[in-house]
């Protein structure tokens, strides 16, 4: 890259607000603990505990589903008290899944642990991270401070996986490397509640609770919103089966080892904190729909080849995975929160979150049952069809306003929904 360009992307990165970086860093420490971890816990729970694969999926997948609810409160939360209190309880929640599961064997007790982090661990921290960011950020940033939280997430991704393989050595149980991880949510959590000020608009602070839950109707009515995320839970689906099926199908189709697994999720994490902000930054300027398409399309293909190819090939695959989810995480965010008028922003990355943790939901508990009763190619064809048919309709939702066309900012696009739900066009509710 020339120089003049770099000293010209250093000098823009420089104007983003000292609480995003604070942010960034913040995730960064986080993602750690979380990836110590969250890519071993499936095997954990196959190897140590002996729990059959359809067990696996059901468990994950009806404890995340059953918890998909308290992601609505955790956005009137945001939107009630503000994004700082909610990323406190985020880290707290996986903390205490980490600890928990280092301390016991237990299948019940390891089955609430899950349940518990599935409702106040990682999706409230999302929830709030990626209202902050909007709040911190104007349109024309979003796509790129979206992307960058996203390498800071991606290099934790890197570390985590990277730090655990040693103590997984160490101590095959998994005791070792979850007590860990359970240590670096805590300096995550001091991080966040002795450096982060608030940065919720202050127009929503007289927000009653009632008034913050009321708000979710106007959200469900936002018919953008809704075919949006309806479409979204496809490329979910496939995404959602990297950290839960995907190691045991590679493991029984292909021989892949935990350490095995451990290196390719460095490998995953190395490209995705590489990629990431110059794929977006070089992208991001395109159709979002026509993005969200690529990016299907890449999941879609790279998780079903993974079951047919034999294990070195499978870093291609991986590659072929994070190229699509560098395009789908920040590019999905930013079409959310640029629909989100400022005052309803909590609500709709509520809203957002149960989506993107709902196709969590359903990748384990639908994938689970098909390992076991299609096998692994049978399996993973399907789930690559399912990215595959997100690909196709999302250029579909171009026609309804969801692209990257004119979006409105502030009060402008509240008075504009409000409008909308009252039967005027856009003209007459301005």
């Amino acid at each position: 890259m020339p120089p003049g360009r770099t000293s010209r992307i250093a000098a823009e990165l420089r104007t983003l607000p000292r609480q995003f970086w604070l942010l960034a860093a913040g995730t960064f420490i986080y993602l750690i603990g979380v990836e110590m971890c969250y890519p071993f816990e499936t095997i954990y729970m196959r190897d140590v505990l002996g729990v059959s694969v359809t067990a696996i999926g059901l468990i994950v997948g009806i404890t995340m589903l059953a918890t998909l609810p308290l992601q609505v409160v955790g956005g009137a939360l945001c939107d009630r008290y503000g994004r700082r209190p909610v990323l406190a309880v985020g880290i707290a929640g996986s903390m205490t899944l980490y600890v928990g599961l280092g301390l016991t064997h237990q299948l019940w007790l390891v089955v609430a642990l899950i349940a518990f982090e599935a409702a106040f661990g990682w999706a409230q921290f999302i929830t709030a991270s990626n209202a902050m960011i909007a709040d911190l950020t104007p349109l024309s940033r979003r796509a790129e401070a979206f992307s960058i939280s996203r390498v800071a997430l991606n290099a934790g991704i890197t570390l985590g996986p990277l730090a655990a393989a040693p103590l997984i050595a160490l101590d095959p149980t998994f005791r070792l490397p979850f007590l860990a991880a359970g240590a670096v949510c805590f300096l995550c959590l001091v991080f966040v509640l002795t450096l982060f000020r608030e940065t919720r608009p202050p127009a929503t602070k007289r927000l009653s609770m009632a008034a913050a839950f009321g708000g979710y109707g106007l959200v469900l009515r936002d018919r953008r919103m809704v075919a949006f995320c309806l479409v979204a839970l496809l490329p979910l689906f496939g995404f959602g089966q990297i950290w839960v099926t995907m190691p045991i199908m590679l493991g029984d189709l292909h021989g892949v080892s935990a350490q095995q697994w451990a290196l390719l999720m460095v490998v995953y994490g190395v490209a995705m904190a590489t990629l990431q902000y110059p794929v977006i930054r070089l992208c991001g300027k395109y159709d979002h729909m026509w993005l969200m398409s690529l990016s299907a399309i890449l999941i879609g293909v790279g998780v079903g080849a993974a079951a047919f190819v034999p294990y070195p090939v499978t870093y291609a695959c991986m590659l072929l995975i994070c190229l699509g989810i560098v395009l789908l995480i920040p590019i999905s965010t930013t079409v959310v929160s640029n629909l989100s008028p400022a005052d309803l922003r909590g609500r709709y990355m509520g809203m957002w979150t149960l989506v993107y943790m709902g196709g969590y939901a359903l990748g384990p508990l639908l994938g689970g049952w098909a390992l076991a009763r299609l096998g692994g190619r049978g399996a993973f064809a399907l789930i690559a069809a399912a990215g595959l048919l997100g690909a196709a309709l999302f250029p579909l939702l171009r026609r309804s306003g969801t692209g990257q066309g004119r979006v409105e900012t502030g009060e402008e696009a509240s008075v504009i929904l409000r409008g909308e739900l009252r039967g005027e066009r856009p003209e007459q509710a301005l």
